[in-house]
């Protein structure tokens, strides 16, 4: 069976073994989404509306299409209606003033959107377990006018704006996003250099999370290119080879029976609190706890990759 492999998957088994195992091997998710007011659901709100912004067919504008969200979280959560107005304060005070800042700065004046809400998929190798392709979503493919670059403009919403500069170039969701255009392109018939001339880099498009009142203090927004040479390509490639047959062999051991105490142990540290969907059940795996009765009850299957469903191919 192919491995369609993703950052996403990586950056589960990276952290840790059990959040891999239940949200990706056993396909789960909360039966009640993300909390209002966390930071991924602020982060999703935020995304989902830029994305019919930035589609050249669409040109959507993205505080209608916020509200449109809003409004349907509150139906579906009626009793969370104060909490996800909270959120919509903010999210409306952040892409209000993005908009402000795009017509004053004329950011986008100096990029060609080429789509949005695209992905590309191509082969990565073959491993003694099979066949791996790498699988990315890119929020916007951008051509800059003023000097020819091609990147992927991609929004991010931060504290502050210098939140990610730090480890930007080691960001591997920005490494696989560059890399498997590369790789597409080489799929596609190109050349070495050719495939490299089709993307270089991500363009960062950040957005901090500040409803900009009086005692707020600018700037809120920034935009920061991540370029990638061929060297960091090729290495990339390497460590994405090594994460896939981790991966897959792990879902070999796992289907023959192997207990997943063994092939997935846990790592825990003090982020588990907010970035893991399995905090509130991960001790009960191990107690003695009806650990699979409370995963029946708190969580659901779900695809994975279900966030490519309805994205254009590059």
């Amino acid at each position: 069976m192919t491995l369609r492999l993703t950052n996403s998957e990586m950056g589960s088994f990276r952290r840790c073994r059990r959040k891999w195992y239940l949200g990706e091997y056993r396909r789960l998710k909360s039966r009640e989404g993300n909390a209002p007011g966390s930071a991924l659901e602020i982060g999703n709100l935020v995304h989902d509306s830029l994305a019919p912004y930035y589609d050249p067919e669409v040109r959507a504008d993205p505080l209608e299409v916020a509200r449109g969200m809003i409004d349907a979280r509150i139906e579906e959560a009626p009793e969370w209606q104060v909490e996800i107005e909270k959120d919509w304060k903010l999210v409306e005070a952040m892409l209000s003033g993005y908009l402000e800042w795009l017509a004053d700065t004329g950011a986008d004046g100096d990029l060609v959107i080429e789509g949005s809400e695209t992905f590309a998929e191509a082969p990565l190798t073959e491993t003694a377990y099979g066949e791996v392709t790498l699988l990315s979503k890119l929020d916007a493919p951008v051509t800059r006018k003023s000097d020819g670059a091609r990147l992927a403009l991609e929004h991010k919403t931060v504290q502050s704006l210098d939140q990610l500069l730090p480890l930007m170039k080691l960001d591997t969701q920005f490494l696989t996003e560059h890399l498997v255009r590369f790789l597409d392109a080489i799929e596609k018939g190109a050349d070495q250099d050719e495939a490299y001339d089709q993307c270089h880099g991500v363009l960062l498009n950040m957005l901090r999370k500040v409803k900009r009142t009086a005692s707020a203090k600018p700037p809120f927004y920034d935009r920061m290119t991540v370029p990638h040479n061929i060297h960091e390509l090729r290495n990339h490639w390497r460590h994405v080879v090594s994460y896939a047959t981790q991966i897959q062999s792990a879902k070999a051991r796992l289907d023959e029976g192997e207990s997943h105490q063994t092939v997935c142990p846990p790592s825990p540290r003090k982020e588990c609190t907010w970035d893991c969907p399995f905090f509130r059940v991960c001790v009960m795996a191990d107690d003695g706890s009806d650990f699979d009765g409370a995963l029946d009850n708190l969580y659901e299957e779900h695809d994975p990759l279900e966030r490519y469903l309805g994205a254009k191919p590059l």
